[in-house]
Formats: structure tokens, C-alpha cells, sequence
């Protein structure tokens, strides 16, 4: 077997046993010429980063205190206020030959909607994928690298939801492959 055949192989095992088929796409919202926000799917900022398992906190309904001195008494009263969607990390392995993704932070203080808006898919043909989950959501932090001796290098990546998010095939639906590969230059 010629060592091109064994990279190949090595590769698809890779591919096949450590990211698990999670397919991570990540665009940037904008704001377009017109003043309105767009998504800019220009480029995937996630696009061969292969995911190694990801984890949702859900979402928590957050508690409104009140209190009103002709209420009398010594104790607050708590109100339910809107729900928290809570956040999503995930677990990358590290490429080296990518380095780390290209991801910034919230650059000013108030931020009206989200960064981003983070899709996870599994493949469901060449040409097709299935989105599992879609989220508008804000970048939170990670993009550090950890490694331990004969194990694989990881980095992770934090977001918070912003909004609602939508969970299932059926309420994500199907995913050009084009949005995956969008911007790569392989």
C-alpha cells in the first residue's frame, strides 16, 4: 500500500471515530446596506474544525424580586421573569494546520441581537445536511487548547443562546452542504 492510500485511510478513521459526523456551522450577523441585520454567509468560521461532543445547560426561567414599602413585612416578594436558554459549549479537536478559529468577542457594550447564529448537523448525503440545532447565540469565551500525553489535542468554544433556539430535525430541517463549506478554500 503506497503511504498516500494509509494517510487517506488514517484521515477517514479520524473523521469517522472522532468527530462523530457533528457538522459546526457558524456565521457572523451583520449589519446590511440597508440597516438591516443580515447573516453573513460569506464564510463558515467553524468549517473543518471537527466537534468531539458538545454539552446545552437548558434553559431557567430567571426570578424578578419586587418590593413595595406599603407592602408591610420584612421579606421580597419574586415575580417569574423570562426564560434563560442557557449555553452550549463544545469540544473541538484541535487542528493543527487551521490553528485556532477566528472567533472575537462583543466589541461594545450593548449588544441588541446575537452575534452569531450556531447550527449543528449531522450529514444526511454529499450534498445535504441535517440540522439538529440552531440558535441565535453570543461568543462567551474558550479557544484554548488542552493536551495530554498519547491523547488528542482539543480546544473548546462557549456560547450564550440568545433567543429561542430550535431543537430536532424537524424544526431545524435540512442544511445546504455549500453552507458548511461556505468561505473554505479547500
Amino acid at each position: 500500500m503506497s503511504t498516500d492510500v494509509m494517510t487517506q485511510v488514517a484521515d477517514d478513521n479520524f473523521e469517522a471515530l472522532v468527530s462523530k459526523g457533528i457538522h459546526a456551522i457558524l456565521f457572523p450577523l451583520k449589519r446590511g446596506t440597508n440597516g438591516a441585520i443580515e447573516l453573513d454567509k460569506s464564510k463558515n468560521l467553524l468549517h473543518g474544525y471537527p466537534i468531539g461532543g458538545f454539552d446545552s445547560t437548558g434553559d431557567t426561567v430567571e426570578s424578578e424580586e419586587f418590593q413595595d414599602q406599603l407592602m408591610g413585612g420584612n421579606f421580597k416578594n419574586f415575580i417569574g421573569g423570562a426564560i434563560d436558554a442557557g449555553e452550549i459549549t463544545f469540544n473541538a479537536y484541535f487542528a493543527p494546520t487551521k490553528g485556532k478559529p477566528k472567533i472575537e468577542g462583543v466589541v461594545n457594550s450593548m449588544v441588541i441581537v446575537p452575534q452569531f447564529v450556531l447550527s449543528l448537523a449531522r450529514k444526511k448525503n454529499e450534498t445535504t445536511l441535517e440540522g439538529f440545532f440552531t440558535a441565535g447565540v453570543n461568543y462567551g469565551g474558550g479557544n484554548d487548547i488542552k493536551g495530554e500525553l498519547g491523547k488528542a489535542l482539543k480546544t473548546s468554544l462557549k456560547f450564550k443562546i440568545t433567543g429561542e433556539p430550535k431543537v430536532g430535525y424537524d424544526e431545524v430541517g435540512e442544511i445546504p452542504m455549500s453552507d458548511y463549506t461556505a468561505g473554505s478554500t479547500s
